[in-house]
């Protein structure tokens, strides 16, 4: 799903508005690509942030990052 950037955009704010993630993501192994930065992609914790409220795991986004979130294998 595309979003629209909006300046101040954080990974919780994508997630309200994508409503989380499904029951077979796997959220803590997740990642942005970070095009602005030459496609450097780091890792996020969005199982962190959502389910234990770990508001370190609320990072900034930026125009054109893609958020990678993998499917949980059980």
């Amino acid at each position: 799903k595309s979003l629209p950037y909006v300046q101040g955009m954080t990974l919780l704010d994508v997630m309200i508005q994508v409503g989380g993630v499904t029951e077979f993501a796997a959220g803590n192994r997740a990642s942005i690509l970070r095009s602005s930065q030459g496609n450097k992609q780091f890792s996020v914790k969005i199982d962190d942030l959502l389910k234990d409220g770990d508001m370190a795991a609320n990072v900034e986004l930026l125009p054109g990052d893609v958020l990678i979130i993998p499917q949980s294998w059980f």
